[in-house]
This record gives C-alpha cells, structure tokens and sequence, in this order.
C-alpha cells in the first residue's frame, strides 16, 4: 500500500484505500481500478492524494524503505534534542514502530520465502509423480 500524489497515478492502479470527501461520503471504493478518465476526474475534484495497493511508484527514498534503517536514523534526526525529554519520547514512539514494522517486514519476507519453497516442493512431487505415471507406462 502506498500513498501517492493524484498527479503520479496511471491507468491499472489499484486504490487500497477509499477516496472520500471531507464530509466522509465515498467518491471512490477500495479496489477500484483507475482509469485515464478516472484520475481526470480526481484532478478535477482537487484530490491531492491516494492510496494504491503495492508500491508502484518510486517517491526518491532509492527503494531504501527498510524500516530497520529507518529506525537506525532515528538518532541523528533527532540530534539537537538530546535534552528534550518531550522529543525523547517522540523519538521512542517511532522507534517502537519502526521496529515493530521491521518485524512484520521480516515475518512477511520469511512466510513468502516459505511459500516458494513449498511450491517448489509440490512442482517437484507433481514431476516426480508424473514421471512415475509415464515410465510405467512404457
């Protein structure tokens, strides 16, 4: 999921999130696939931004969107407030979210990584099973 700027969406996107009005009515539902005349329709109505499912669009981080590096920035951001015990706290809470996205990163690389590998599995046995099935037959 991704937020981006209206201006950046191309046709085939799809909104992860739903597009409303400052009154909360919906304009547009989540799963929604946009289309040329539909992101027309959002610049006209002075939407500014979106949320579309994936990452589509590079936004300048490099594709360094680690959280655990964003974590280990938290330091020297926060640099000239070593003496701020409000800014400590701050500086904590994201910390703690940063860390906490980190794990959830790790977990949902682990469980992909998984998957493929059980797929693989399954490919090789469906294989093996056939060639079975086609040397006994000959």
């Amino acid at each position: 999921m991704q937020k981006i700027p209206v201006k950046l969406a191309a046709p085939g996107m799809k909104l992860a999130k739903p597009v409303t009005r400052d009154n909360g009515m919906v304009v547009l539902a989540e799963g929604l696939e946009l289309t040329e005349g539909i992101i027309k329709k959002l610049e006209s109505m002075n939407v500014e931004r979106i949320v579309v499912q994936g990452n589509p669009v590079d936004l300048g981080d490099a594709g360094n969107s680690s959280w655990a590096q964003k974590a280990e920035r938290l330091d020297f951001l926060f640099r000239r407030y070593s003496k701020d015990k409000w800014m400590f706290r701050v500086k904590g809470f994201f910390r703690e979210y940063f860390n906490l996205k980190a794990a959830a990163q790790k977990a949902a690389e682990e469980a992909e990584r998984l998957a493929e590998e059980q797929a693989a599995a399954a490919a090789a046995e469906a294989e093996a099973a056939e060639a079975a099935k086609n040397g006994g037959e000959a």
